[in-house]
């Protein structure tokens, strides 16, 4: 009772006023949300992913504003908490299991995206809420375990609708979900197939694949970014660059010259990747070099695609380490020290564009109403010295945890832990690899939604520990 009392005081502590905060991303979710109410269908500019756009689209529609929006994610923050810490208590029967939880409820690195309009918070929260179900699937009967499977299914559906790279996810809960239920029954059967029939459905309506290209951001969005982010490994390629001199044609030297200046464009920028992708990225010019013949997106799209895969076909060995060396960086940060700052900043270089996009859709709103001055975090943010070893420390222990884990599994004793824990991880692993096989993660905030994640395998991890030690003593 205790802990839950301190769990239910944090979530209250660290609430804040309902004020948007803008963003670099802001501007594109809101005019994909305004162009996604007027045509009825999703819509996206900027190569935004759909479900947040719809999101705001439906606020809009049922009269709601951008503070509307920031009150929504907070009641989604605030249920995933509690959710992860009825998970966690089921999990481990044990208060300790509440403790990381908690911890979770006060990190400044995830709250601050409770006021932020972008997609990271809800994107974390069905994330999470996937984990969670197929947690809970491991600690009840046949029939309610079919249930939270099917619950776990869609939940991964809609976070792949709220960031693309998180299409591995629905993939993974469904292969474990099967795994886990193995319905014996044809009514059991159904609600299985019926859920993964629905989160096709929400798949093929609702993410990346069913948004039409309605600009060219958004069409070359994809190719580009896999060609920008791996650029040394471009340029380090035969094939590639042949590919870029046939493409380019008698731009070739020009466009060559282009790649150099952005690979060589703030170097230490991105560390663990290297160079500064979006130097290459917002290279505007770039698309026009590469189109060739076509001279236009869809023509840029397919000579990025291409430029790419000849790259890692030429290259796999050197793929393979980033992709390799970007995932040693998530394990090593997993709960990384990111957002300590006692208020969320603010990109006030965006709020007059969001203005000018509500004024330009017959919405009233005033730039101080998007900006609000600064919106403080609170809690531990206000001890960031405190707050940064704290966190740094519970990586740490997360990486132990696996490690503990795998010796485990190798050991193949404690089953019940195994496969929860087991379940973390993969999870956990499947919402970052895309991002460290397509993008990069020297972006602290592309972690930041695993961060619960993280906080429930510790949470499985100290009961396990509790247990042991219980075992020992009465030994």
């Amino acid at each position: 009772m205790l802990a839950w009392g301190a769990l239910l005081v944090a979530i209250v502590v660290s609430f804040r006023p309902a004020v948007p905060v803008i963003w670099g991303d802001t501007p594109s979710f809101v005019e994909s949300a305004f162009r996604t109410l007027e045509a009825g269908w999703p819509t996206v500019t900027g190569g935004r992913d759909p479900g947040y756009p719809a999101l705001l689209a439906v606020t809009f529609a049922s009269g709601g504003e951008l503070g509307t929006v920031v009150r929504l994610q907070q009641a989604a923050w605030a249920i995933l908490m509690l959710a992860l810490a009825a998970t966690a208590q089921a999990a481990t029967r044990r208060a300790v299991g509440l403790v990381p939880i908690i911890l979770v409820a006060t990190y400044p690195g995830l709250l601050i995206f409770r006021n932020v309009l972008t997609a990271d918070l809800l994107f974390a929260v069905f994330l999470n809420l996937t984990m969670a179900g197929l947690l809970v699937a491991t600690c009840v009967g046949k029939t309610a375990q079919c249930c939270a499977v099917s619950a776990a299914v869609l939940c991964a559906a809609l976070a792949a609708s709220f960031r693309s790279q998180g299409i591995l996810v629905p993939i993974v809960a469904v292969l474990v979900g099967a795994s886990l239920a193995r319905p014996d029954t044809s009514a059991r059967l159904a609600v299985i197939v019926l859920s993964v029939a629905a989160a096709l459905g929400l798949l093929v309506a609702g993410s990346r694949f069913g948004a039409s290209n309605s600009d060219e951001a958004s069409v070359v969005f994809v190719p580009k970014t896999l060609f920008c982010n791996h650029l040394n490994i471009v340029l380090a390629s035969d094939a590639a660059r042949r590919e870029i001199v046939s493409a380019a044609g008698a731009r070739a030297d020009v466009s060559m010259a282009r790649l150099a200046a952005d690979f060589a464009a703030e170097p230490g920028r991105w560390p663990v990747l290297g160079f500064f992708g979006d130097a290459c990225f917002f290279d505007t010019a770039l698309d026009r070099d590469v189109a060739g013949d076509t001279g236009n997106a869809v023509g840029a799209a397919a000579a990025y695609r291409h430029i790419f895969l000849a790259a890692v076909r030429d290259r796999p060995l050197a793929y393979a380490r980033k992709f390799v060396r970007q995932m040693a960086y998530g394990a090593a940060v997993a709960w990384p020290p990111y957002g300590l700052d006692s208020a969320i900043p603010v990109s006030t270089d965006d709020v007059p564009h969001v203005s000018d996009i509500m004024a330009r859709h017959g919405r009233s709103v005033q730039p101080i109403d998007l900006q609000g001055g600064a919106v403080r975090i609170g809690l531990l943010s206000d001890l960031p010295g405190v707050s940064t070893y704290l966190y740094m420390a519970l990586s740490t222990a997360f990486v132990i945890a696996v490690i503990f884990w795998t010796v485990t599994a190798v050991r193949l004793r404690r089953r019940g832990f195994l496969t929860r824990a087991g379940i973390v991880i993969v999870m956990w692993a499947a919402s970052i690899a895309t991002a460290a096989g397509a993008h990069t993660l020297d972006v602290g905030r592309y972690l930041i939604p695993s961060v619960p994640m993280v906080g429930v395998m510790l949470s499985l991890f100290a009961g396990e520990l509790a247990e042991r030690i219980a075992c020992l003593r009465r030994g």
